[in-house]
């Protein structure tokens, strides 16, 4: 419900006239190398509490480091040693009780996360030439795999057991996630496509528009929708429940490698070969602001912590930063979390929706979850509007009321 908010707050925010300007800067904690020969990193993340950071890098040796957020202390160092080669991606698991980590040759490395220091419990081969990208799935319970052969790999914590065995994509398996609710996988591949999932392999959608490998997808909080990056230099957009491309994204001049998406879901965040990280509105695909560490050489990996405040990234030179999120509003932006008062929610043939005194002379909008108006209703005298759905689709919509002392709004769903 909280990302749900936000991001009708920044929706608002965009289409009133009376919008005051945030301020919004990132600058840098601190920096850390991730490999004892200075490696390229290949992959970051964050620890749900956003207390603990992890790196994998490139071989030899390649490197698996654990370092505190606050700190910047090394925690935990493991060498995967010369029998194998480059890590491509390191996760934790939504509890933090597992490590993932995924080898350029195809190994999943697991490690129980529950003591002082990991201990590995568990190498899958996942009997394909190479393999590239990880995931955890939100119950803990299986870890995804995309490799060569256009291969997505499943299998369960527990046993290490195949769970799933998916001919995926017509090239490699270059990206994975889970949506954050568990019910859906999204895949990109060397095929320039992204491509949507049941948690048990169903293909359920096929997104075409990226002219490149896609290199990471990402899930929005709320998970309806995904978010895709490309070696072709953008980030798109897309409906997780019919594949629709609802935006493209331009502005790096080399390939975005990683994205992330900030917890209340109104920004996203890339990495590129361009030396450079970006930030943007998610509503509208506006660049909010640039930052990194000059002649870094490529960022190759970003995520975003829990609570909004970091951001890590991982570059060419071995170079794991820890960057501050700093946000401030005018306290005009407050009006904004007002909620309105309506039922039925979800609605199905009617909804009903509570009129402040203070807001008679206001106006109340209806808006879609792009930001266009839908309906417009001016006449607020009476303490309650009654609203027919027959003119709306199922799916979700904002309430916006507007008045000379009152901005409010709300969520609504309509399921008919």
């Amino acid at each position: 419900m909280k990302t749900i908010k936000n991001v009708a707050f920044l929706l608002v925010m965009l289409i009133s006239a009376k919008l005051s300007a945030q301020t919004f800067t990132v600058t840098l904690d601190w920096t850390k190398k991730a490999n004892p020969m200075n490696n390229s990193i290949n992959s970051v993340g964050f620890r749900a509490d956003g207390q603990k950071v992890l790196s994998g890098t490139n071989c030899h040796p390649a490197s698996i480091r654990m370092f505190d957020v606050t700190t910047s202390d090394l925690l935990w160092d493991y060498n995967v040693g010369t029998h194998y080669m480059c890590i491509m991606g390191v996760t934790f698991s939504a509890n933090a009780n597992y490590i993932a980590a995924i080898e350029e040759f195809g190994n999943i490395f697991l490690f129980d996360n529950t003591g002082t220091t990991p201990v590995i419990i568990d190498t899958i081969n996942t009997a394909t030439s190479y393999a590239f990208c990880t995931a955890i799935s939100p119950l803990n319970d299986k870890v995804a795999a995309g490799c060569s052969g256009g291969r997505l790999k499943i299998y369960n914590i527990s046993g290490g057991t195949l769970s799933n065995n998916i001919l995926a994509h017509s090239g490699w398996v270059t990206a994975v996630a889970y949506s954050p609710n568990g019910n859906k996988i999204v895949t990109g591949g060397s095929d320039d496509k992204v491509k949507i999932w049941t948690k048990t392999g169903t293909l359920l959608f096929t997104c075409s528009g990226h002219t490149g490998d896609i290199t990471s997808v990402k899930v929005t909080p709320d998970s309806n929708y995904v978010i895709s990056a490309s070696q072709d230099k953008t980030i798109k957009i897309w409906d997780i429940n019919t594949g629709t491309l609802i935006r493209t994204i331009t502005g790096h001049t080399r390939s975005v490698n990683g994205i992330d998406i900030s917890p209340d879901g109104t920004k996203i965040v890339s990495a590129s070969s361009d030396s450079s990280c970006k930030i943007w509105n998610f509503a509208t695909g506006d660049l909010i602001t640039t930052f990194g560490i000059r002649d870094s050489g490529s960022v190759n990996s970003v995520a975003w912590s829990s609570d909004g405040s970091r951001i890590v990234t991982g570059n060419q030179k071995s170079d794991i930063s820890i960057w501050r999120v700093n946000t401030s509003s005018s306290i005009q932006d407050a009006f904004y979390t007002i909620s309105l008062n309506l039922f039925p929610n979800p609605a199905q043939d009617n909804f009903t929706i509570e009129i402040p005194v203070s807001a008679s002379n206001g106006q109340l909008k209806l808006y879609d979850c792009l930001g266009r108006v839908l309906k417009t209703y001016s006449n607020l005298s009476q303490p309650f509007i009654t609203i027919p759905t027959t003119d709306f689709d199922d799916g979700m919509y904002f309430v916006v009321l507007q008045a000379e002392n009152t901005r409010a709004i709300s969520k609504l769903i309509i399921k008919k």
